[in-house]
């Protein structure tokens, strides 16, 4: 009985701190969170000229997320140093439980227009667990030396199709070969530089999630995928995007081409929004529009096409628009309806259809028939005849 109850009692408590473990109630184990921080190079051997990119890795090995504060705690006198993930400068960041972290410390000389000098640099970073409160400091040295060769075999980069095409409110996707030709596994870092305003990032092959360098085997390839989204005010050209893939012991380059050929946009409007008019059976009535391209690409023609009831005539002047300029002034293009000279007296629809290249604009007008002034004093007359005549009857009636 008493062992009954021992086991019982044992078997409770080991439930209880349990749970008391998953809620926070006890001190922070390794199995619920902990992590782990280091350069992937601890030391970096760059020439004057290269781009000072230095990575780093954050491998939360808890089962639960946790916000990490990054601080430079060693920067050589007078570099610009930033932490980066895809391309953010950042001083924090959360990372689930379970997961990895790739970050990027980017350092710049002191005068960025020139060549960093040669020498030895100490880069220390900070990083402290705000649940568990630890600190990890990773360290790295860069060494700049002006003569160390490179070889540009070791790694390679290229594109089956080095130029696309396409308008240039789209996004263009080049497909990337990154190859490994040295005798050791490899980070290899992946940059671009597109033109001013554009956006892009790179993403592992058939995977969403950006990245800024990939590992890459000794004697293996991998593939990536480089997306460029043109700047808004983008105009139609062609435009050069070069794409590179570096590791310390070698970079190489890819020239990309992307054609823009812009884009097609056409608004049309009526004069004060007025959708609707009146006027007499058989009579023109005038209607201005205005028309304006908002694409980034001319249009060499429009015409105009209107949908009305049968026996209408429609005419514009101008009857067609030629060569209109990208976001440029509106044009005006007045529209004469005329109703069937046999059109019933009412309320008519009239749809008018603006047909550029590769784009068009629509616009719905109601037209109101009146009657004549001929036939409005007709009818005024027959009243006036109808009156007179009742009023003789009931005066003959009256006298009877």
């Amino acid at each position: 009985m008493r062992k009954t109850v021992l086991i019982s009692v044992i078997f409770l408590a080991v439930r209880a701190a349990a749970a008391s473990a998953q809620d926070g109630g006890l001190p922070w184990t390794t199995s619920v969170l902990d992590y782990e921080a280091a350069f992937v190079y601890q030391g970096l051997t760059l020439r004057p000229d290269e781009p000072a990119e230095l990575e780093l890795t954050l491998i939360n090995q808890g089962l639960k997320g946790d916000t990490f504060d990054l601080e430079l705690t060693e920067v050589p006198a007078g570099w610009t140093v930033e932490i980066r993930r895809f391309n953010r400068v950042l001083s924090g960041l959360f990372v689930a439980g379970e997961e990895t972290a790739s970050l990027t410390l980017a350092a710049f000389p002191p005068d960025q227009a020139a060549a960093a000098p040669e020498g030895a640099y100490p880069f220390a970073v900070k990083i402290v667990s705000r649940l568990g409160q630890k600190t990890v400091e990773c360290r790295t040295t860069l060494i700049v030396d002006a003569d160390r060769g490179l070889d540009e075999e070791t790694v390679t980069i290229g594109a089956s199709y080095p130029e696309i095409g396409g308008p240039s409110d789209g996004r263009f996707s080049f497909a990337l070969d990154v190859r490994n030709n040295g005798p050791e596994d490899a980070l290899i870092s992946l940059s671009a530089e597109p033109p001013q305003d554009w956006e892009a990032s790179f993403k592992p092959g058939y995977e969403e999630k950006q990245i800024s360098s990939i590992h890459v085997p000794a004697g293996q390839s991998r593939s990536v995928t480089l997306d460029l989204a043109p700047g808004y005010q983008a105009e139609p050209g062609l435009y050069v995007v070069k794409a590179a893939a570096a590791q310390p012991a070698g970079r190489a380059e890819t020239e990309l081409k992307v054609n823009l050929t812009g884009t097609y946009k056409i608004r049309a409007a009526a004069a004060g929004e007025l959708l609707s008019t009146s006027t007499e059976v058989g009579r023109p009535v005038t209607v201005t529009l205005f028309v304006v391209n908002d694409g980034s690409a001319p249009q060499k023609e429009i015409n105009f096409l209107a949908v009305k009831p049968d026996n209408w005539k429609v005419e514009f002047q101008p009857e067609k628009l030629v060569n209109l300029p990208p976001r440029g002034n509106p044009v005006q293009v007045d529209m004469t309806v005329t109703p069937a000279p046999n059109a019933l007296v009412g309320d008519y629809g009239l749809g008018l259809n603006v047909q550029g290249e590769k784009a068009q604009a629509a616009l719905d007008f109601r037209v109101t028939v009146k009657a004549g002034a001929a036939w409005a004093w007709l009818g005024a007359a027959i009243i006036v005849l109808a009156v007179l005549s009742l009023a003789l009857t009931f005066r003959r009636l009256g006298r009877r």
